[in-house]
């Protein structure tokens, strides 16, 4: 129990420390980010027990956060399991192999783009389909020599697109349920800010694609060795979309993606066993340390060209180890800091002054990025935000379906720009790619900067706004 409330400089100082130890720590002189989280964990513990939390509390609070986050954890242990066995019985390599035989060099982001919102919808998971569909956007792009750090954004862009619009997706459920509005009126509000950044993300990548200095859709010489690589392993056959398939019907049918995902994974691996010739064994091994070419049993790896090795050795269940240390260092800091009071001392001075509509949306959206970033997840932005803005969204006369997309128009989309996040990692590590710098995805990932814009864009003209009445009434359903 709290013997005191938190000052404000105990607050900023605890927020603070986030920022000097991941972002100098790991950023600046390239330190491990999971012990620099731990680090930032360890001084907001020491900043708690001044404001009267004792450790008991502290593990208590941690253990609930971690709790709260077990689905995303189950999911990203299962999303390396798919990529391993996906690639075992040849169903990402088939959309790679045909990929690079049809898609035109000019219109692979484009590709990339739509690809991965139809998945993304269809599912209600952007990590499902960076996991499947932008793995085999990302090879191809390799293969076809599209730049990869261009390639993720237009991925990333696609799937949370997708991701933010799907009625199964659970963080559009979560930001409906939190503001108390319908989920089919909190999805047709987001057209208004979704749309337009879709719309320009669409002309970014449709005028990047055709300004790329690469060659035409004629393959390579570099690209037909993948191809006859390819061939020599596997065999085609239509079955092996069936994977895929198995996915959107459970996501159609609204079953649990967990049990689906592995039902996915069992078929693949008697897809490689029957199609491919591998062995029963070598596919319980994909599944847990990844596909390698190692496990081909009739030459070794050593002939295989570099390209190839790149495309596909990668994915199983020990592939998403860093991903979920991050994600529990993260919870740790973000449970210890909220425990206490400390973030919400820290921003009470930015929700309490403002009254007018676009000055009040400048201040959620930075409002919603400060928790993100101290946060790194979408689902606290969720929780966090309807108890802070719902009464200040009232008196500007916007109502709770404007508020509901503000929280996807941040939490959902800019996800991805956290490093040290859950989104963030996950993206780091199934792509490959860094976020910031000369050759990572943020400036590419188009959607998740342009959506927020928007959003303050349309605050201050009116467009788009969901009004109550004079006195504040129907704020939940107007």
């Amino acid at each position: 129990m709290l013997k005191r409330e938190a000052n404000f400089w105990e607050s900023i100082f605890s927020l603070l420390l986030m920022f000097l130890f991941v972002f100098v720590g790991y950023l600046i002189f390239g330190l491990r980010v999971e012990l620099m989280m731990v680090a930032a964990a360890v001084g907001a513990g020491l900043l708690a027990i001044r404001v009267g939390l004792t450790w008991k509390d502290m593990e208590q609070a941690i253990s609930e956060r971690i709790t709260g986050a077990t689905p995303a954890i189950l999911i990203i242990w299962v999303i390396g399991i798919v990529i391993g066995t996906f690639i075992f019985s040849g169903s990402i390599p088939m959309l790679i192999y045909y990929g690079i035989e049809i898609i035109n060099p000019g219109y692979l982001l484009i590709s990339a783009f739509l690809l991965n919102t139809l998945f993304s919808i269809v599912t209600g998971s952007s990590w499902g389909s960076v996991g499947t569909a932008g793995v085999a956007m990302m090879s191809i792009a390799s293969s076809i020599g599209v730049p990869l750090h261009i390639t993720a954004g237009a991925v990333i862009s696609g799937a949370i697109f997708g991701d933010k619009l799907s009625p199964l997706s659970e963080t559009t459920n979560l930001a409906a349920a939190t503001t108390g509005v319908d989920l089919y009126e909190h999805i047709k509000s987001m057209l208004w800010t979704t749309i337009p950044a879709a719309v320009i993300s669409f002309i970014v990548f449709y005028i990047t694609g055709l300004n790329l200095n690469v060659s035409g859709s004629a393959p390579t010489s570099e690209t037909n060795i993948i191809l006859n690589e390819l061939n020599q392993i596997y065999d085609w056959n239509i079955l092996l979309l069936l994977p895929f398939a198995i996915i959107l019907i459970g996501a159609l049918m609204k079953k649990p993606p967990v049990p689906v995902m592995l039902l996915g994974c069992f078929i693949a691996i008697l897809l490689g066993v029957l199609f491919q010739g591998f062995s029963l064994q070598n596919g319980i091994t994909a599944a847990y340390d990844g596909f390698s070419t190692e496990l081909l049993s009739n030459s070794a790896s050593e002939q295989w060209s570099e390209s190839l090795l790149t495309l596909l050795n990668r994915g199983g269940l020990i592939s998403m180890v860093g991903v979920v240390i991050i994600i529990y260092a993260g919870y740790s800091y973000t449970a210890i800091i909220s425990k206490a009071g400390f973030l919400e001392t820290a921003l009470r001075p930015l929700t309490s002054r403002v009254k007018k509509r676009g000055p009040l949306m400048i201040t959620t959206v930075f409002t919603e990025i400060l928790i993100l970033v101290f946060s790194g997840t979408s689902y606290t932005v969720a929780i966090i935000i309807p108890e802070m803005f719902k009464k200040p969204f009232r008196k500007a006369g916007m109502t709770a379906k404007t508020l509901s997309r503000t929280i996807e128009d941040v939490g959902t989309m800019m996800a991805g720009l956290v490093p040290w996040g859950t989104s963030g990692a996950f993206y780091i590590s199934t792509l490959g790619i860094a976020i910031y710098g000369s050759e990572g995805y943020a400036i590419w990932a188009v959607m998740t900067y342009v959506t927020p814009i928007i959003a303050i864009i349309l605050a201050f003209t009116g467009i788009g706004i969901y009004k109550t009445n004079q006195n504040g009434k129907n704020f939940s359903s107007e």
